[in-house]
């Protein structure tokens, strides 16, 4: 008897919208660092024109921006401005205010919580001393990466390729006598800090103020933040405020472990609700 195969028809390929296709292109951006036309062509699989037309797009809507390496895109401000957004509403949760209020009362001084921006830190949460002389990053308050601890945390946990971008923009000006300008100085700071997992500060964004951060780093070990500490030379030396640090690292340390257990929360409930919503 003959036998007879029947042909089993083939599954259509699912459509990839402009839509999805934007997000991987932010998504792949932001892994990256900085991505090609090509690179976005060989990882998305999509013709030269499609490419160079959601490319335009995104750019247009500040999404991204070209890079200082011709013919390559950065995450451009808008996209920054959301990711500082979301971290500052992640960071004004609750308990993570809680652990900075205690912090600050345990050590007497002003602990914050930045993110970076571009170049400079966004503070984007507080807890000010007890102590009659304190200091007051408010919530939104700017400074340079190059001179503040919490800067150079943010430097110091950059890749090669964009460390070599930001030290094309010094030298930078003075903001005090004491203010490291030149970027090989800045360079070996920031070697420093890499060996020894934090940064210190001595009179070089505000004269008479002492300061040292440490990094917050989400689940996948990417620093996404810094927890930093500042006092008056009139009250604590630098050697003072470091021996703060491994408070700061084990507050640092809690803080990523209540992120995550927010956003596992967060993503139960969404899904808790789709399933009620697929059941009703």
């Amino acid at each position: 008897m003959r036998k007879v195969e029947i042909p089993v028809p083939k599954m259509a390929e699912p459509e990839v919208s402009p839509t999805e296709r934007a997000f991987h292109i932010i998504e792949m951006t932001a892994q990256l660092g900085r991505v090609s036309t090509v690179d976005i062509i060989t990882a998305l699989g999509i013709p030269k024109t499609t490419a160079h037309r959601l490319v335009s797009n995104l750019e247009e809507l500040g999404f991204l921006e070209h890079g200082i390496e011709r013919g390559r895109y950065q995450v451009g401000p808008r996209l920054l401005e959301l990711a500082t957004n979301v971290l500052t509403t992640a960071f004004s949760h609750g308990p993570v205010h809680a652990l900075l209020m205690e912090l600050s009362r345990r050590t007497s001084e002003t602990v914050s919580l930045g993110v970076m921006r571009g170049s400079e830190v966004v503070y984007v949460d507080s807890a000010i001393g007890n102590s009659p002389l304190t200091l007051n990053f408010q919530k939104g308050h700017r400074t340079p990466l190059h001179c503040t601890s919490s800067g150079r945390v943010f430097l110091a946990n950059m890749d090669q390729k964009q460390l070599d971008a930001y030290m094309l923009s010094g030298p930078w000006e003075p903001i005090t006598p004491y203010t490291i300008v030149d970027p090989d100085r800045l360079r070996q700071e920031i070697d420093m800090v890499r060996t020894q997992g934090y940064a210190t500060n001595d009179s070089e964004f505000a004269i008479g103020v002492v300061g040292a951060a440490v990094p917050i780093a989400a689940r996948n070990g990417r620093v996404i933040a810094c927890l930093s500490i500042s006092a008056p030379k009139a009250r604590k030396s630098l050697e003072d405020i470091t021996l703060f640090v491994p408070t700061l690292q084990a507050a640092a340390l809690r803080i990523t472990k209540i992120l995550s257990v927010t956003k596992s929360d967060d993503v139960r409930e969404e899904a808790e609700g789709a399933d009620g919503r697929r059941r009703s």
